[in-house]
């Protein structure tokens, strides 16, 4: 573990971890080190003897989450030593989408075989079954043809309103209550889940009597981060879980509340020691982050944002001897973004490094100008996602392609839509990837083998292997990934396959034949229709999205952040530009306008999620408050180029005349000392056993598909060992329930009520169903005594080492192991394992973790199901304290490796199989 030194907190931070007995609010201002209050607040509970399964705490992204439970980590083993730092793996630290997925998949098992869509997968899920739920009568628009995409867009919003305010479905009347019903009937039909509807699924389970009793039974401390961020359905779960006997610690700062377009309340925050019994407040006033100009001119801001709860930061730090904020305007959009891009070049050479500066805009529409002079003078930005997908060159001409394919004009938001020419794609090309002229005619006759196999109806797509074959083409492979700029077009190419995935997997998806019990319905995959919606889906919908995502992997690169202030919420940097400070931009002019939406603003709050002047005042603030060192905010007089026909001028934004004290010509700009944030190296390594044996097997693999997001192929037999696992799940729940393990008809129709194949086709499903029944059957008549000594399934674990921690979920758990009550037995199921596949090291983690439980794991087992049906399918691993430690030394190795960022290829068979090959330069693929 880390060995830094612990804080000692004092005031109102050492009163808010260490006080116990009732609700607590914990107002936090900008960079006051809440993390650090909420770490050592667990630390001290787990410490004084809380069970972990009894804490839960909720953040507000899966980043935020990580560095909390690392924190938490360090504090507990420098408070309580490591005994109860190798019980932290019941602790739950998430997000609370993540806690409602659990928690319905352990409380109603059916949701163990759903999947969950984000937003990008679902605008392309509701594309498919548009005819089906008529979707278009929203669209209210006067046209001859409704506008497919506006009425999706209109339908989301309205869908998001019902959610979050968890309004009945059923009470809706008209077109939107109508579509409503059928969407939701689609989404359960098809197996599906969305970010909003695991929350409100999770509420509906909450309130069944004996699932919440049985989260009282165990929930004693539930503390929930970035509390002025909750909606009204996140208010209602947390108001549920801390109804029994849990302490709720709620911390947040009102003046932060920035996402209420998305539905949180900002009076939840405001009215909390209203709603609650016995509330105890205390206020960490202390910003440790930012230099003193920048929290004087923050905290003088704030003033002016209505309705607010009574704080003033206080500084930490000293100050600079230079300006710590500035504020300047450039003639044009062009210059501004030049001049940004100078300053940015001139910090690095004075030693500051690209991750440590941050561009931040209020909408997408500044990136274009940026990433142009960006480009121009070499200067990194992290991978696209977090800026515009499209607004990268690589990712237009690939959009182009497929738009090509499928006969669909090409043009961004607001531009004239044109025809693809093959010629000038292939320039484009050309000019992307600096092709020479053989492998543009490699190209050129790989695209027209495309063109002509498009109307082909006689066999699947591969959109995944057809991109990879494509990447191979524009040799890929030969980029030099110690250059920064190379790994950010890798990120790029990787996006890109995530959107061919989340297109194809939604139109692949399969679902039950209600004609038929026990089989079901594939998707589509292949012929003229599916390119021609894939171009109709990247140039209507996907153009313009693909950016801002949370949980980008880090892929540890040299390079500027540029993205929006609402996804650097709980971000921080050295050095931090504000630019396009215009009258229009930033307060958005959007901002209050009533909006149409598909169900009576009767049944909710509308206003609020239309926003206000206030709402646009706190995004401000939080874009200042991201500052440590150094702040600069800039505006320009003329949008664009500047050498337009008509150049449009425009005005400074208000806020920005708030800065006038710190107005400069940027010529007269100087930089002051910066302080580099960079994470500390010796910093604990977080993987899943599945990350670290991807790892172990190929370093480079596992940059390539965990850390830069390429995305495999997709296959009929997808989730067939999740499917069994499901299937052996509902076995030993029919064995406990009944007493006897059930019969091969018993099977069978257990079969055909919960055995599902997401992508399978008919045919696929039938013939992998019958290998499932033959192997479950074997499992029944040869193991039944497994199925009564099951202790528990999918149970969790949690391994720390010198430097690294290694989750996972051992399958199942048999207690009576050797016919000794407590003595348990690991027992992992493989569906497919190859002749040198031992998994012994995965076992060994696991019993290694649950022994440092506690736990008497006296032994583990490989179980091949698939060798059971006609030979022994069970075979021991050794458990024994020397082959554990064994294990231990090579995950420590790969720690080392790991956090020194070595990503050694491993060549040979393997890369036969591997789904990176052809963006590897040691697979030695050929075209």
């Amino acid at each position: 573990m880390s060995a830094d030194t612990m804080p000692l907190l004092d005031g109102d931070a050492l009163a808010a971890a260490s006080h116990r007995g009732s609700h607590l609010q914990i107002i936090a201002a900008a960079g006051s080190g809440k993390t650090e209050v909420v770490s050592q607040r667990v630390a001290m509970l787990l410490a004084e003897g809380v069970d972990p399964a009894g804490i839960v705490a909720f953040t507000f992204t899966e980043r935020a989450a990580a560095e909390l439970k690392q924190r938490i980590a360090r504090r507990v083993e420098q408070l309580a030593g490591p005994t109860v730092l190798d019980r932290l793996g019941g602790l739950f630290v998430g997000t609370i989408h993540g806690y409602c997925f659990r928690l319905l998949q352990t409380a109603v098992p059916r949701y163990e075989t759903f999947d969950v869509l984000d937003p990008n997968q679902l605008t392309a899920f509701l594309v498919r079954e548009s005819n089906q739920l008529d979707i278009r009568r929203l669209d209210i628009r006067i046209r001859q043809k409704p506008a497919l995409f506006t009425s999706i867009e209109r339908f989301l919003r309205g869908v998001d309103v019902v959610e979050n305010e968890l309004l009945d479905p059923q009470s809706l009347d008209g077109d939107f209550g109508d579509v409503l019903r059928k969407y939701y009937d689609t989404l359960d039909r098809y197996r599906l889940l969305t970010f909003g509807q695991q929350v409100v699924q999770a509420v509906r389970a909450l309130d069944e009597p004996g699932v919440l009793e049985r989260i009282h039974t165990s929930l004693r401390h539930l503390i929930v981060d970035e509390y002025q961020d909750v909606n009204p359905v996140q208010e209602r779960l947390i108001s549920l879980l801390a109804s029994g006997a849990a302490e709720l610690c709620v911390v947040g700062d009102d003046d932060q509340a920035i996402y209420q377009w998305r539905g949180s309340d900002v009076s939840n925050i405001i009215t909390f020691a209203d709603r609650f019994a016995g509330v105890v407040r205390y206020r960490i006033t202390v910003n440790r982050r930012s230099r003193p100009t920048i929290i004087t001119e923050a905290n003088t801001f704030a003033q002016t944002i209505g309705g607010r709860l009574d704080k003033n930061m206080e500084p930490y730090r000293s100050a600079s001897a230079l300006p710590e904020i500035v504020a300047w305007s450039a003639p044009t959009e062009q210059q501004e973004a030049a001049y940004i891009t100078k300053l940015i070049d001139d910090a690095d050479l004075g030693g500051l490094p690209f991750r440590d500066v941050a561009v931040l805009v209020r909408s997408r529409a500044a990136y274009r100008q940026l990433l142009d002079q960006f480009a121009t003078f070499g200067i990194p930005v992290q991978p696209g996602g977090r800026s515009g997908l499209f607004d990268q060159p690589e990712a237009e001409v690939l959009g182009r392609t497929f738009a090509w394919l499928g006969d669909i004009e090409w043009g961004r938001a607001f531009q004239p839509r044109q025809r693809i020419d093959l010629k000038d794609l292939l320039a484009e090309y050309v000019a992307t990837f600096h092709l020479d002229l053989a492998n543009r005619n490699h190209l050129r006759a790989l695209l027209q083998d495309w063109k002509q196999d498009v109307p082909q109806d006689h066999r699947p797509v591969d959109l995944i292997d057809r991109y990879y074959q494509l990447l191979v083409e524009l040799d890929i492979r030969s980029l030099d990934l110690a250059n920064p700029i190379n790994v950010n077009r890798l990120g790029t190419l990787a996006r890109f396959s995530t959107l061919l995935a989340d297109y194809e997997s939604v139109r692949r998806r399969a679902r039950p034949d209600d004609e038929a019990r026990g089989e079901q319905v594939g998707g589509t995959d292949r012929g003229y229709w599916y390119y021609k919606h894939l171009g109709i889906h990247i140039v209507n919908y996907a153009n313009e999205a693909y950016g801002d995502f949370d949980g980008e992997p880090d892929v540890g690169l040299d390079a500027v952040d540029l993205l929006t202030v609402h996804a650097a919420k709980g971000l921080e940097w050295p050095m931090v530009f504000l630019p396009s400070m215009t009258a229009n931009r930033f307060p958005t002019k959007r901002t209050g306008s009533t909006q149409d939406w598909p169900l009576p603003r009767n049944l909710f709050n509308a206003a609020r999620y239309e926003g206000s002047d206030d709402d646009e005042r706190r995004l401000f603030y939080v874009a200042m408050t991201r500052a440590r060192d150094w702040l600069s905010v800039s505006g320009h007089d003329v949008v664009g180029v500047g050498d337009q026909a008509r150049p449009q001028r425009t005005r400074i934004s208000p806020y920005l005349a708030t800065l006038n004290l710190h107005r400069v010509t940027v010529a007269d700009v100087a930089l002051p000392h910066f302080e580099s944030t960079t994470a500390n190296s010796n910093e604990p390594i977080n993987v899943t056993y599945s990350e670290l044996a991807q790892f172990l097997d190929c370093g480079m693999q596992y940059r390539l598909r965990t850390l830069l997001g390429f995305q495999p192929r997709l296959a009929p037999e997808l989730g067939y060992g999740k499917a069994v696992h499901h299937m052996l799940r509902r076995l030993a729940d029919w064995t406990k329930e009944r007493g006897d393990v059930p019969n091969p008809g018993q099977i069978a129709t257990l079969l055909d009520h919960d055995f599902f194949l997401p992508t399978a086709n008919k045919p696929a499903h039938r013939n992998l169903k019958t290998a499932a029944e033959r192997l479950l059957r074997t499992y029944a008549d040869k193991h039944q005594d497994d199925l009564h000594r099951v202790w528990e399934s999918e149970r969790p674990f949690e391994l720390r080492l010198e430097g690294i921690t290694v989750t996972g979920r051992a399958d199942v758990i048999l207690d009576q192991e050797g016919g000794v009550t407590n003595a348990l037995a690991i027992l992992d199921y493989k569906t497919s394992t190859s002749a040198d596949a031992t998994h012994d090291l995965q076992l060994q983690v696991y019993a290694s973790a649950g022994r440092r439980e506690g736990l008497d794991v006296r032994a583990g087992y490989v179980h091949d199901l698939k060798a059971d049906v006609t030979a022994e399918g069970r075979r021991s691993v050794d458990l024994a304290d020397a082959a554990v430690a064994s294990a231990h030394q090579t995950i420590e190795q790969a720690a080392v490796s790991l956090r020194a960022r070595i990503f050694d290829a491993n060549p040979g068979d393997r890369c036969r199989q591997c789904e990176v090959r052809s963006v590897c330069s040691s697979s030695g693929v050929s075209r």
